[in-house]
């Protein structure tokens, strides 16, 4: 024990190399010996393990014991092989108790919802998978949102901050409601209540988006900009609200909301500002009071609307 407690002591090291020369016993002490002292940087974690449980359980594991003489089996190796395997197994049992048990919520073709532990709601889109802890933990709570789109009513704490890891990016709050959507190359988020810190990749520095504020994260091209966020909801409340509105804005909260992909030429005519309220309106309502406000013609083929100019 001197020697590993102070490898430099080269005299000390002389000696103990000596002796492990001395028999094959001797070095297979030795080794025991190390293989207990590596691992002692772990049992501490052993002290919460139950040790009546955990020893019924070796007993379970090893099944029917033979028995030995005591002369055989007494032996300094031996006691120390079994310790470092004792060890061994309480420290494996303990990790398995304590182990965080995560589930996969994924949504197929319509809306669903989700009651976390600490009673956070969440709503989940269509085609939306999100991973989460059957059981949050004392200090923290995360949730991994591994595609689409949902909305989040976080039960406050102070004292754990609720955080979103999606691929390198994070999203942490204590107490608010947001909306995320992330898709192939973006992640968009809008904050409707409370303060919401958004932090892009570890070398980025992290964001602050208040109520009614809304950000749009270009994870492959590595860039951050502001957005509008008043739509960010529809797809839950079932309406859509322009007020002074640019027409490429009109037409891209038309898109997310639709699922369709509206081109816009470039010759249109963008200036005027669009304002209007739609509730449960179909695409093609919604079109038609384009064209009233517009001077502009519509073509659709297939899943893709050509917005052009008379």
């Amino acid at each position: 024990m001197k020697h590993l407690n102070a490898p430099q002591d080269e005299e000390l090291a002389g000696q103990v190399t000596a002796l492990r020369a001395m028999s094959e016993e001797h070095e297979q002490f030795f080794q025991d010996t190390k293989n207990i002292w590596d691992a002692s940087a772990e049992t501490i974690r052993l002290q919460e393990v139950d040790l009546a449980q955990a020893i019924v359980n070796f007993k379970v594991q090893l099944g029917p014991v033979e028995h030995y003489s005591a002369r055989k089996w007494f032996s300094w190796p031996r006691l120390a092989a079994a310790a470092v395997l004792f060890c061994a197994f309480g420290l494996w049992a303990y990790q398995k108790n304590t182990e965080v048990l995560y589930l996969t919520k994924e949504t197929q073709a319509k809306v669903d919802s989700l009651l976390l532990s600490d009673g956070t709601k969440i709503m989940l889109a269509e085609h939306t998978s999100l991973s989460y802890p059957q059981q949050f933990e004392e200090d923290g709570r995360q949730v991994i949102l591994l595609k689409g789109q949902a909305f989040f009513q976080v039960t406050r704490d102070t004292l754990r901050p609720f955080e979103i890891a999606i691929r390198q990016s994070s999203v942490k709050v204590l107490g608010t409601s947001f909306n995320i959507n992330y898709s192939d190359t973006t992640i968009e988020l809008s904050v409707k209540t409370g303060r919401v810190m958004f932090t892009p990749n570890e070398k980025s520095s992290p964001s602050i988006v208040v109520a009614d504020e809304a950000l749009n994260y270009n994870f492959v091209a590595n860039t951050l900009q502001s957005k509008d966020g008043l739509n960010a909801n529809a797809w839950i409340t079932k309406e859509l609200h322009f007020t002074d509105m640019p027409l490429d804005e009109v037409c891209r909260d038309l898109s997310e909301y639709y699922g369709v992909q509206i081109v816009l030429e470039d010759r249109v005519h963008r200036e005027k500002k669009f304002n209007a309220n739609f509730k449960d309106v179909t695409l093609k309502e919604a079109l038609n009071v384009l064209k009233e406000t517009y001077a502009i013609k519509i073509e659709q083929k297939d899943q893709v609307i050509i917005i052009k100019s008379l």
